[in-house]
């Protein structure tokens, strides 16, 4: 997936609207309509977000991203969000977090977790629940269970007919 950072303002994510949602000056509604906008198709299967960076730097900690979560399990914010919040933080040169530190390192894994799911977990209110519990504890409760398993292909393993 490719990062354009700086694309035209009503298609791309805007991540101040992300800083003033973590800061209660923007609304849940708000921050999931700006994030409808973060990802433009290329092709049949790729991806590239589009998202205006901050203009100075913002330390995220593990209470910025509980928030998130709150706001998908209230049904304020859609799940898929996440992707969108994971991958654009990580792209950005100014949200920063500790990844040597405790609560950084949790912040750090939420953020791939979420940027990657087909990857790693899938995005649902089951796994947005356990990785609020993983945020708040440190306690990893996912599982092999909560893994993305993709779309789904239908193997033919029948012989031909003779």
């Amino acid at each position: 997936m490719r990062v354009s950072l700086g694309g035209a303002a009503h298609l791309t994510m805007n991540a101040q609207v992300l800083r003033e949602f973590f800061d209660d000056h923007a609304s849940a509604s708000l921050l999931g309509a700006d994030l409808r906008h973060a990802f433009e198709q290329t092709s049949i299967d790729s991806f590239r977000l589009r998202m205006t960076d901050l203009k100075e730097d913002f330390t995220v900690r593990s209470e910025h991203l509980v928030k998130l979560c709150d706001a998908v399990l209230t049904g304020q914010l859609n799940p898929e969000g996440l992707r969108a919040v994971g991958f654009g933080m990580i792209a950005s040169a100014h949200f920063d977090w500790d990844g040597d530190a405790p609560d950084g390192s949790m912040v750090a894994d939420t953020l791939h977790d979420w940027a990657s799911p087909e990857a790693n977990y899938r995005l649902s209110p089951t796994t947005v629940q356990k990785f609020r519990h993983r945020l708040l504890t440190g306690e990893d409760t996912l599982t092999r269970a909560d893994l993305f398993d993709g779309p789904k292909h239908r193997r033919d393993d029948r012989k031909p007919a003779k």
